[in-house]
């Protein structure tokens, strides 16, 4: 009889073992995801800033008066993802209304290609908050479900937070405006 209790003993504990394993797998894959997603927000948010400060030179050029966003602020949120990008969509929001109140002086070569370069960064981030969340989602459901759960309660791992994944239709007027031209 202690045999058996023994041995269920013994069994139960090479079960959990080998859900631990292939869950910490499974997590370890999605982290790797995560990660690459993480970095590539990194690079293009920080692309993001480098164009919003070329965009306020060239229109400070055009001698355009109106109130400009502080972009440097927002350098102290460059660990902080979440808020970082969050900030920078209000900030590219404040500048769509900024390109639309003027796109009168806005038609030149370089105001367009700077708001063509701004227009594509914010695709490619759509496109890499698209991967986290899918990524996240997957992570997140792994957490929940069994049998990676019991693994998770054993790694200590918490579900994540989800990007806010919202794309605006930016300057299509101006663009309008330079092709019949």
């Amino acid at each position: 009889m202690i045999w058996i209790i023994i041995i269920l003993i013994v069994l139960l504990g090479v079960i959990l073992v080998g859900i631990t394993a292939y869950s910490k797998q499974k997590f370890f894959d999605l982290e790797i995801a995560l990660n690459e997603a993480e970095n590539n927000l990194d690079i293009i948010l920080e692309k993001k800033m480098e164009l919003f400060h070329r965009l306020m030179s060239h229109m400070k050029k055009k001698k355009l008066k109106i109130d400009y966003p502080d972009i440097e602020q927002y350098k102290k949120l460059k660990d902080d993802h979440h808020a970082l990008h969050n900030a920078l969509f209000d900030v590219y929001t404040e500048f769509i209304s900024i390109v639309e109140e003027n796109e009168d002086k806005l038609k030149d070569e370089k105001s367009i290609s700077l708001i063509d370069q701004l227009c594509d960064n914010e695709d490619d981030l759509i496109a890499v908050v698209k991967y986290y969340n899918d990524s996240a989602t997957d992570y997140n459901y792994y957490i929940n479900h069994f049998p990676t759960s019991l693994g998770a309660k054993f790694l200590r791992l918490e579900q994540l937070e989800f990007f806010k994944n919202e794309k605006r239709e930016t300057f299509e007027i101006l663009k309008e405006d330079t092709k019949q031209a």
